[in-house]
């Protein structure tokens, strides 16, 4: 197998192709000055199984159009089967029809991926909640791994207190929170929001928290303002100490700053968004299941 990389998935890339010993191609890329993309691929690859390494983090409509001609050039070059691997999956939150005449991108992204000759997809703890799985949206065979096993790893060499209960923030961030409470062995709730009015909410939890650590898990945080209130809330209720387990920190908006204001302690997360600093690597989650394929 040969790797290659998209312009937000070079730092992966050169990790999982030194753990494995595979060759790293370089591809050529250039911005025209109307803004359209230049892809070429400089080597030979007839024949050939390529991973493609690309998040879509930040600027997701550019980074998609950049994949998908990085992976016409290696079919029109001749390789056998190109793995895409993008450890944050944009769009996928728009996974329904909300408002009348809303496109569902949570399907509609995964054709584009398709359409430009993806064989295989592999992903990290994409954001599924009335799909139960990547097959639900794909039609080539998908893989979701997750982070959390790492990420609760770090959480237990850095901060675990065997105190700590573990927090979803809401009904579609249960799926890992439950997870993460099963790794630790620690108590897990799941909060519900009723809205009151245009700014006020409601938080309910059915554990007591007061003298206790609370471990908040999502799989994305981007403004963080959901964090923000549940970790007002968990303050309210008496926690002495608040930590996160996120995957996605996109952290848009000074969100991680303002997620400390309001009394987080500890930030874990994943280096599925490219330029985050002090994060765990995903990279051997996703070298295994390379090595596998």
């Amino acid at each position: 197998m040969l790797i290659t990389f998209g312009s937000a998935g070079e730092v992966l890339a050169r990790s999982v192709a030194g753990t494995l010993g595979l060759p790293l191609l370089e591809p050529n890329r250039r911005v025209f000055p109307d803004g359209e993309q230049y892809i070429r691929v400089g080597s030979d690859v007839r024949g050939q199984d390529v991973a493609v390494f690309q998040s879509l983090a930040y600027d997701p409509d550019r980074l998609l159009i950049e994949y998908t001609l990085l992976v016409d050039a290696l079919r029109g070059g001749g390789a056998r089967s190109v793995v895409g691997v993008i450890p944050y999956l944009a769009y996928a939150r728009q996974d329904s029809v909300f408002d009348p005449n809303e496109p569902v991108s949570a399907k509609l992204i995964p054709r584009i991926i398709e359409s430009a000759g993806t064989d295989r997809l592999i992903t990290i703890d994409m954001h599924l909640h009335r799909f139960k799985s990547p097959s639900d949206v794909f039609t080539v065979p998908a893989l979701n791994l997750s982070a959390m096993p790492i990420l609760a790893e770090q959480y237990r060499k850095l901060v675990h207190s065997s105190a700590a209960t573990v927090v979803g923030p809401d009904l579609e961030s249960g799926q890992w929170a439950r997870v993460v409470a099963g790794l630790l062995d620690a108590p897990c709730m799941v909060l519900e929001k009723e809205r009151l009015g245009d700014r006020d909410v409601r938080i309910r939890g059915e554990l007591p928290l007061k003298g206790k650590a609370a471990l908040v898990v999502d799989d994305i945080v981007s403004t963080g303002k959901t964090m923000i209130e549940v970790i007002r809330w968990l303050k309210q209720e008496g926690a002495n100490r608040i930590d996160a387990l996120v995957t996605h920190a996109l952290l848009v908006e000074e969100a991680e700053e303002k997620m400390k204001n309001a009394g987080l302690d500890e930030l874990i997360c994943s280096d599925t968004v490219p330029g985050r600093q002090g994060t765990v690597s995903v990279a051997s989650i996703i070298a295994r299941a390379l090595k596998k394929s």
